[in-house]
């Protein structure tokens, strides 16, 4: 008995060590570059130079001509549910930057991600969100 009881406890405890439900691992520990936009069955492949940065309760995204957008966030690990406040442009202008003004939008309706250590998208809905890679 005292040896289920012990196995039952290792696997509760490798369970609970999933990268994919940590949000520092996840958000705080990398800068994300912007991989593709996906809106319903059209995916948009994003040019080089666009990444982003959390920070805690923070980001900052940058372009490649030098613009900036910040804002707030917050996660929740166990719903994925994730709201991004206070979005702008805080150096630089979007305005002939469709890519960035494109993400500016996505960062303004987000409402959920999933990703882990490797991956990050930041969903409007199921089939419309922007994906991040770590490389």
């Amino acid at each position: 008995m005292k040896k289920i009881l012990y196995l039952i406890t290792v696997a509760l405890i490798f369970a609970s060590c999933n990268n994919s439900d940590d949000l520092n691992e996840i958000f705080q520990s990398r800068t994300w570059k912007l991989s593709f936009f996906q809106e319903g069955t059209t995916r948009n492949i994003a040019k080089e130079g666009y990444s982003i940065m959390f920070y805690e309760g923070s980001f900052t995204a940058n372009t490649p001509s030098g613009a900036a957008i910040a804002g707030n966030w917050q996660a929740d690990n166990k719903s994925r549910t994730m709201r991004c406040t206070n979005v702008r442009v805080i150096q630089g202008n979007i305005a002939k930057d469709t890519t960035a003004t494109k993400m500016k939008q996505f960062l303004e309706r987000a409402s959920s991600y999933n990703g882990d250590a490797n991956w990050l998208q930041i969903r409007q809905q199921s089939n419309i969100y922007m994906q991040f890679h770590n490389r």
